[in-house]
This record gives structure tokens, sequence and C-alpha cells, in this order.
């Protein structure tokens, strides 16, 4: 889930940018910049899309799992967030402040319901309307930030709110649960209030409060899960997980709005809604259900023509303001 921070993300990037930079440039010399980010972000996509798979093959319950997961993210986020400030990385959690604590737990909660939730009901249902966040975001926006919300956003919530209801009604999926859906929800909310607290506190860094709450929804579990029942082979999951997969992932996809729009960030991490459920159809045969296949359809193509449009309206603002200055 941490990767989906980054679409809201508008900190003090500044200061990564001379690493970013330097690291993209030894790497991809030849291309041009938009090719590296696209290059980039896709590849982040592609190492983070096997999570729901991994969660799948974890044989422990979902305490156990949310405890370690969480544990090595941690580690993880501290591994990467002490390569990119070497000299400082003590200093970007001790300024993290107030809002940073509140995003913190808005994320613990989220990814507490996001494995609640994916264990408990299909792959493909938890990813899709997980992929509602930026909807949930815009209200929360509304409420809190005074945000004006367009008709586009109107008319994307009420579509998104008729996927979501098709596909928490398929009986077909016996892998599909309401229970599990309503966490899926519960997720997508929680993770849109930590949206909103970036949004509202830009200098919030990103990687040492994804650390800090990766330890912070450890200790939360601790008394109800089980850490010495983990298996060698869970536990070598476990760690690709969190140390490899899910910080490696969002570092590249945290990179990708250097060198494309943030929008088009976030139309290719719909792509994580597809490989995700398709990966655990392939390794494990969980065929979604045909509800949840309509119902995702309305889902993605919502998102995916309303971030067209934002694209498109952006580009037209752009060039307006050129052709007047």
């Amino acid at each position: 889930m941490g990767a989906r921070l980054i679409l809201y993300y508008s900190g003090n990037s500044d200061s990564l940018r001379p690493c970013f930079s330097n690291c993209s440039h030894k790497l991809m010399p030849g291309l041009s910049q938009y090719t590296k980010g696209i290059f980039i972000t896709a590849l982040g996509v592609l190492i983070i899309s096997p999570d729901g798979l991994l969660t799948r093959l974890i044989l422990v319950d979902h305490w156990t799992l949310i405890f370690w997961r969480a544990l090595f993210l941690s580690f993880g986020m501290w591994l990467i967030t002490s390569l990119l400030y070497p000299n400082r990385s003590w200093q970007q959690y001790k300024s993290l402040g107030l809002p940073g604590l509140v995003m913190i737990l808005f994320y613990s909660m989220g990814t507490i319901s996001f494995i609640t939730a994916i264990t408990h009901t299909s792959v493909a249902n938890t990813l899709i309307i997980l992929s509602t966040t930026p909807l949930f975001a815009a209200l929360i926006g509304r409420v809190f930030l005074s945000e004006p919300i367009v008709p586009r956003i109107w008319v994307a919530i009420l579509l998104v709110a008729i996927g979501v209801y098709v596909i928490s009604s398929d009986g077909e999926n016996q892998n599909s649960s309401m229970f599990g859906d309503i966490f899926a929800m519960t997720g997508a909310f929680f993770l849109a209030a930590g949206f909103t607290m970036v949004r509202r506190f830009p200098g919030i860094s990103v990687f040492p409060a994804i650390s800090t709450s990766g330890l912070m929804t450890a200790l939360i579990v601790l008394p109800l899960a089980q850490p010495f029942s983990v298996t060698q082979a869970d536990m070598g999951y476990l760690l690709i997980m969190g140390i490899y997969m899910l910080p490696i992932g969002t570092a590249l996809m945290y990179m990708g709005p250097k060198y494309i729009p943030a929008s088009e960030v976030g139309l290719m991490l719909l792509l994580e809604s597809v490989l995700g459920p398709t990966w655990v159809w392939l390794a494990l045969g969980e065929q979604p259900g045909s509800r949840t296949f309509i119902g995702g359809a309305i889902i993605l193509s919502t998102l995916a023509i309303n971030t067209i449009w934002a694209m498109q309206s952006s580009k037209r603002i752009r060039q307006a303001a050129l052709a007047t200055g």
C-alpha cells in the first residue's frame, strides 16, 4: 500500500532529486526523460504486483502475517531512508511531528484493513476496491480541506459506487465475502485519510513515515499475533515481501513523478489491480467471478477515463497559460 502514497505526495522531494537523478542517469543514459519515467514506474508496479500472491502463499493467521509484514516493511523503508539521507536519516524521523504521527496512524489502520481484506476476500476484490482510494481522498479533501469537487469526480464516484456494489454482490466467487470487501473499503478510506494529511502538511517525509507506521502496526497487533509460529518457507516469503518487494517497488514508483506527470503515474498504478489478481489466478487458480469482472471493468475504466480527462484538462490549462504569458 505504501506505493499509493506517491499519488498525493507533494512534500520535500527536492532533496531526493540529486540521488534519483544520478541513479537513473547511470542506469539509463540514452533514454529520454519520459521513457525513463514510464520504465521506472512500470518496473515499480511489476515488482510490487505479486504482493497479493505472496500474501496468499503465507499460511499463518492474518494477525501474525500483519506483524511480520509490517516489521520487515519498517526495516526495509529504514534502509531506503538511510540510503537517501546517509548523514541525516534520523533527522527525517524527528521531523515528522504531530501531522506525521497522525498520518502514520492512518496508514497503520490501512495496512491492518488491507491484510484483513485480502485474507477474507479475493485478491481481485481487494485490489479493485482499493483502487477507489483517490475518490475517497477527493471526498475527505472536500470535507476537511474545502477542496472543490468538479462534476467529473462526482460522476466517477457514482460509477465507482455502482462498481463496488456489483463486486460485493458476487455470489459466484467462493473466495469473496462481504466482510473482506468491507475491510478493503475501510483500507481505501484510511489510505485516503493519510493522503489528505500529506496534502495538508506537504513537509511530511513519506519514507520515514511508512517505516514508522510499519513498526507501529507490528506493535499494535503483537498481542494478537503468534510470531514464532511462522515456518521457514513463510518467513522467506515475508522477507521477500517486506525487505525487497515493497520498499524497492515503492522507491521506484516514487521516482516516477520526477519524469512524468503524477496523474500518469496514478494511471499506471491501475495496472496493479490487473496484474495482482492475474498472478494469483495463474499460480493458485483463484479466478474472479463474473460480477467481479463486470464491477472491476466499471471501476478501472472510470478511473482511467477520469485520469486521462484530468491530464488533458491540465494540459489545456498549461497551454492557455503559456499563450497568455
